[in-house]
C-alpha cells in the first residue's frame, strides 16, 4: 500500500464487526484511516469518495457456522 493512502472503512450500524485491528494494520502500513457509519448522512460519505478515499465495508458480524459432524 502506499504511503499516505486514504481508507475510508464504512461500518454497519449495530453489531458490526470489530475494526480496530484492521485500522491498525491499515495505519501501520502508512494508510490514512477514516471510519464512518453506513447509516451516518450521506454527504460526507459522497465528499470522502469524490476526495479519492478508498472505500472498504464492513457487515455486521455473524456467526461461524458449525462444523458437519465427522
Amino acid at each position: 500500500m502506499s504511503p499516505g493512502r486514504k481508507v475510508l472503512v464504512l461500518e454497519e450500524g449495530d453489531g458490526a464487526v470489530d475494526v480496530t485491528r484492521l485500522v491498525q494494520a491499515l495505519q501501520a502500513l502508512g494508510a490514512v484511516v477514516r471510519r464512518q457509519r453506513l447509516d451516518a448522512p450521506g454527504a460526507p460519505l459522497l465528499d470522502a469518495l469524490a476526495d479519492g478515499w478508498l472505500p472498504v465495508v464492513m457487515g455486521a458480524a455473524r456467526p461461524t457456522p458449525a462444523a458437519p459432524p465427522s
